[in-house]
């Protein structure tokens, strides 16, 4: 095998997910090259640390408030998309009003409906989400309180 393949394996080696025949095929690189030697030492020394390592508990308050928001975003972000459908229906319902003499004409080409419609959906979609945007930027505006 070839040394990249030989450094692939040497994590796989350490974590012991290789079958005996890869397993010896790397122990054999592993005593002819120095290089490759090299590297299994330093994943060695790598794996020795990593054991040793432990990670601090939070406490449980901290435990709570991060739930918390979790669940107040997810909250939020719910809240808005209901928001966003809702008004997208509403004003949808009274674009459609608007134009429903030409939707409802027999006479008015199918083609030219489809588009009033779409045209109509499109500006309702753009709106809602313009307003959403600037409702965020606003808030989270760095400069406000720079003079122009």
């Amino acid at each position: 095998m070839d040394h990249k393949k030989i450094k692939e394996l040497i994590s796989s080696y350490y974590d012991k997910e290789l079958d005996e025949e890869k397993r010896k095929t790397v122990e054999k690189h592993l005593e002819e090259c120095q290089e490759c030697r090299k590297e299994f030492e330093e994943m060695g020394k790598f794996e020795e640390v990593m054991s040793k390592m432990e990670l601090k508990k939070p406490p449980e308050d901290v435990w709570k408030l991060y739930w918390a928001s979790v669940y107040n975003r997810l909250e939020r972000r719910i809240g808005w998309i209901l928001l966003s459908i809702g008004a997208m229906i509403i004003l949808f319902f009274g674009g459609y009003k608007m134009v429903e003499g030409i939707i409802q004409d027999p006479s008015t080409p199918f083609l030219l409906k489809a588009g009033i419609l779409i045209f109509l959906g499109g500006i309702v979609v753009l709106l809602v989400s313009l307003i959403r945007e600037q409702f965020f930027v606003r808030k989270r505006e760095r400069y406000k309180e720079v003079e122009k």
